[in-house]
């Protein structure tokens, strides 16, 4: 079967070797460094691996919902109404990843025009800001807190 294990699964278990096999016997400082450097980009390829896609489907649908929910209260904001035909004109049953990336990237222009052309007294202004909010706390899941590789 495809999903088991999963391909985070996989992933975190190639990290696991490289903690529990291989940085044991390195005895070169930079070396251990770059493995920890390795570690880090594996753990996010292993979030990614686990919730981007979905992550991105759910974003572009709220996205597309507030560009209609903006042009309904500013039917003057005409950059939203062009980044949500733009989204909505694509294809939209393809999970493919770079389809889905695709979409993701035209919704994205309708949160950079909603924030440019909504008024800053607008009662859409929270709903703009939330989704930056939803975006940076994926980003942060992604990515982990900040921290320096290779530093003790």
């Amino acid at each position: 079967m495809i999903s088991k294990p999963s391909t985070a699964r996989l992933i975190e278990v190639v990290r696991q070797e490289l903690r529990e096999q291989i940085a044991p016997a390195l005895g070169d400082p930079q070396t251990q460094a770059s493995l920890q450097m390795i570690d880090h980009v594996l753990s996010t390829i292993a979030v990614r691996a686990q919730h981007e896609v979905a992550w991105m489907v759910e974003e572009t649908t709220a996205l597309c919902r507030l560009g209609h929910d903006v042009l309904a209260a500013h039917p003057e904001a005409d950059g939203v109404a062009a980044a949500l035909a733009a989204a909505e004109a694509m294809e939209q049953g393809s999970l493919h990843y770079d389809d889905v990336a695709g979409r993701y990237s035209l919704a994205s222009e309708i949160l950079s025009c909603a924030y440019e052309q909504a008024p800053g007294d607008s009662p859409l202004r929270l709903a703009i800001e939330g989704a930056f909010d939803q975006r940076l706390r994926h980003e942060v899941d992604i990515m982990g807190e900040f921290q320096l590789v290779g530093r003790t």
